[in-house]
């Protein structure tokens, strides 16, 4: 027979893993995100084509913690808040903010936003790469008016699969 109380720890388990959710762009993505934090599968929801759309549902269901996984034109569109690529001027702007030099961005003006990630990760500037999922994880904050949701962004390179920049 099995008891009330055992009954109800389990209920309180999955309870929590229903109030822990992971947004991620694609199963690499998932994969190393699980690796690193052992979550049980029912947290994991792939995003959609709108990751902010997403975001913003996810925010909405009563969860504790929202982890973000994405690679960088995500994470971009989530730190400027946009569902569409975001523009080459409202990346630098972003940049900017974090700390990096206009006449280091020059050569980026008329680029292509994607020209700018292996700028960053080769160039170790680590420290910028954690300010923009910084941004984005503010934002997202801001945006849902999440304030009891914990929001954890999670910035993930193809070519290394890992995760190369967090907002923890």
């Amino acid at each position: 027979m099995v008891s009330y109380t055992y009954l109800k720890l389990q209920t309180e388990k999955m309870n929590d893993v229903f109030r822990e959710i992971v947004l991620f762009q694609d199963e690499l993505s998932r994969k190393i995100h699980k690796a690193l934090f052992s979550l049980d599968d029912a947290c994991y929801r792939q995003s959609t084509n709108n990751i902010v759309a997403a975001v913003q549902e996810a925010a909405q269901s009563g969860l504790s913690k929202l982890h973000i996984i994405a690679g960088w034109e995500n994470i971009l569109k989530i730190a400027i808040w946009t569902s569409d690529r975001p523009l080459i001027h409202e990346v630098l702007s972003l940049i900017k903010k974090t700390g990096v030099k206009e006449n280091e961005l020059r050569p980026f003006k008329n680029a292509d936003i994607g020209d700018i990630f292996p700028w960053l990760y080769y160039g170790n500037r680590f420290d910028i790469l954690r300010k923009i999922c910084s941004a984005a994880k503010t934002k997202t904050e801001l945006m849902t008016d999440s304030r009891k949701v914990l929001v954890y962004c999670h910035l993930v390179s193809v070519e290394t699969e890992k995760i190369v920049a967090s907002s923890l």
